[in-house]
């Protein structure tokens, strides 16, 4: 049973503008014609045409009425232009063209999995990593877990990370299904939301909904596996329950995962601030996605003034955009005020943060003042590349999108969105790393950590 949400007639005609636009502009007479037409009778028929909305105690539909597709895609329309803030990043990007293009398959299919992966490849083609849709539905229905997570390492897909027996880290993946490995990806990257081909390639086994139910792995030396997907889908970073916490020769190390939820920042502070003398500490904030920007940490680390990521944002004015007097996606930026030093750091010693391509959005904002200030050596590899304070917007059908409202860049003023925080010293595990066990990153760490305090 499907509860109905009542809606303006308005709303309706403000939502088919831009696929009336888009068609005119870029598709037949005859699609714009039948556009028109469904704009008609929403507008005329309003009660018997409102947006169906499913309700919480009932499966979702795996078909979306015409004029649901079109309310949506419409909303798309309406909003990237409204909140999208990195047109800077894609020069000579037609808008109209691949709205055009998306409104058509929009049109031809009431699928519901079609309509989800059509509305992703749309919003990939703004090429950022914090502008993506998604659909619960498509989730619970046709993402259950891989198993294992793979991205490239020396030109090579290699297992970083398995719960199958059979199947190790380190070992490296040539075929699926008996295609190549590096032609399945291609089929599929288009649906991938990304700020650069590196990040959309490290995180393609975190969308396990474009990998079949069941499929065979072939790996180099010609060994074959065969994957059957059944846990629930879950969020890349929802394994993690807590931080991790050691010492080495008195050299602290806090593993910090994720900083979602608040508690696992909460608990790093607490970690520090019951910490006792120690030589150093090494900060491992490898893979964390982010979550909400750990300020509270910072401050416990900052011993010297520092600044945060300098920013921008897409600015539309009606009279200037009419007239033609400032370009249509003029830009308004601002930088960070320097700010003071913690006036009571809970550590103020040696630090050394780990970090690589899977760190992203809140982590890399913690990241850039300890690079930017010097206040810590940063080892490992370059980060995602990739935040944005975005847009939601959820239709209240299990489906939803986010739009990136800023672009940032480092505090210094240089790219960051796509290219990342690089490291200080660049250290990277290979797959024979991983096969044996073998951490350089964390072993570079304690090698430098040790040299620090002798130099003391």
């Amino acid at each position: 049973m499907n509860t109905e949400l009542p809606l303006p007639k308005t709303y309706y005609k403000f939502f088919l503008a831009g696929s009336l636009l888009a068609a005119t502009l870029h598709g037949s007479e005859a699609a714009a014609q039948d556009l028109s037409s469904i704009g008609t009778r929403l507008a005329a028929n309003h009660q018997a045409t409102q947006l169906a909305i499913s309700a919480k105690d009932t499966a979702p539909s795996q078909t979306i009425s015409l004029a649901d597709r079109i309310v949506m895609a419409s909303r798309l329309y309406a909003d990237i232009q409204s909140y999208f803030g990195h047109w800077k990043a894609i020069p000579g990007y037609d808008f109209d063209q691949e709205y055009s293009r998306y409104i058509n398959e929009v049109i031809a299919s009431d699928d519901r999995r079609a309509f989800d992966l059509s509305s992703m490849k749309f919003l990939a083609t703004l090429q950022n990593g914090h502008s993506s849709f998604s659909d619960k539905w498509l989730n619970d229905t046709f993402g259950q877990r891989i198993g294992f997570y793979a991205y490239p390492i020396d030109g090579d897909w290699v297992v970083t990370q398995s719960t199958i027996a059979d199947l190790h880290r380190g070992e490296v993946i040539t075929a699926i299904d008996g295609e190549p490995f590096d032609s399945f990806y291609e089929k599929n990257r288009k649906y991938i939301s990304a700020s650069s081909e590196r990040w959309r390639r490290h995180s393609f086994f975190e969308e396990s909904y474009l990998f079949p139910a069941t499929f065979t792995i072939t790996l180099k030396g010609g060994r074959q596996l065969t994957v059957t997907r059944h846990d629930p889908y879950q969020w890349i970073g929802a394994q993690y329950k807590s931080i991790e916490t050691s010492q080495t020769d008195g050299i602290a190390i806090l593993r910090i995962p994720v900083f979602i939820p608040q508690d696992f920042e909460d608990s790093a502070v607490e970690y520090l601030r019951k910490l006792g003398p120690v030589k150093a500490l090494i900060l491992d904030v490898r893979g964390n996605h982010g979550g909400s920007t750990p300020g509270a940490l910072v401050e416990a680390l900052m011993e010297r003034p520092y600044r945060w990521m300098a920013e921008s944002t897409a600015v539309t004015l009606a009279l200037f955009r009419a007239t033609d007097r400032i370009g249509a996606h003029t830009e308004l930026s601002w930088s960070s005020d320097p700010q003071p030093p913690s006036p009571h750091p809970l550590y103020s010693g040696p630090l050394f943060i780990l970090i690589d391509g899977g760190c992203l959005s809140a982590c890399e904002t913690m990241i850039a003042p300890f690079k930017d200030n010097h206040r810590a050596v940063i080892l490992g590899e370059p980060t995602g590349g990739s935040t944005g304070q975005p847009y939601y917007h959820s239709f209240g059908n299990g489906m939803k999108f986010q739009l990136s409202t800023k672009r940032e860049y480092l505090p210094d003023g240089s790219p960051f969105e796509g290219v990342g925080i690089a490291p200080d010293t660049e250290v990277h595990a290979s797959a024979a790393d991983l096969r044996n066990g073998n951490d350089p990153v964390m072993a570079m760490a304690l090698k430098l950590s040790s040299q620090a305090v002798d130099n003391k």
